[in-house]
């Protein structure tokens, strides 16, 4: 599997990427799928990017997009389609139907992956739901993680290295100053790091960042 488009959250206002897809059991229980409208693309095979937020202590679904050729807002259509699965009438959608792990990755990329969400970050945060409502967060040390795999075992870092596994499915990055939030983070139908006014007065509260 290529590398996928992750989705995005906010998390006390800061966005962040998310290695985790919170809308597949709502999409499989329904037995249906979103399908982008322009084309498909193997860097992200589901055809749509969320973007989460955790609020009062819940997860929510403030934002959806489709993803084929690029990133495309919602068409009314199939906005009142989606609504129409949760059900509710309108963006932000309270997450109930979500259990599970929602992983974020933090600091710098230490080690590149081309398969799925396999890259390795300085640190992870990994926060568990339960109906929507989060009942465990805590951040995972992955750059120790990593040290430790390396010295118990001598065949690894020769595996991970690109000059002697060309075409392999990682690659080492030593950038300190990386920054995997690169580009244009927000959602579409978003402006300078604002939500759209449909989203009335739920994010007064929020701190937002401008775009890059």
């Amino acid at each position: 599997m290529t590398a996928q488009i992750p989705e995005r959250i906010l998390i006390d206002g800061k966005p962040h990427w998310l290695h985790a897809q919170p809308l597949y059991d709502l999409l499989a229980e329904r037995e249906t799928a979103i399908a982008a409208p322009d084309a498909r693309t193997t860097a992200c095979h589901r055809q749509y990017v969320g973007t989460w937020d955790i609020a009062d202590g819940r997860l929510w679904l403030v934002a959806l997009s489709t993803f084929g050729r690029g990133e495309l807002p919602l068409s009314d259509a199939m906005r009142s389609w989606f609504l129409g699965l949760v059900p509710t009438d309108r963006f932000p959608v309270r997450a109930d139907w979500f259990d599970g792990r929602l992983r974020i990755p933090i600091g710098a990329m230490l080690v590149r992956g081309f398969h799925g969400w396999s890259s390795w970050f300085t640190r992870e945060r990994v926060i568990t739901c339960r109906q929507g409502r989060v009942v465990r967060d805590r951040e995972v040390d992955t750059l120790a993680m990593l040290e430790r795999a390396l010295r118990r075992h001598e065949g690894l870092k020769q595996s991970l290295d690109p000059e002697d596994t060309p075409g392999g499915p990682l690659a080492w990055i030593t950038d300190d100053d990386y920054e995997h939030l690169r580009g244009d983070w927000w959602p579409p139908e978003w402006t300078d790091g604002h939500a759209p006014a449909t989203l009335g007065s739920w994010f007064v509260s929020g701190t937002w960042f401008e775009r890059p």
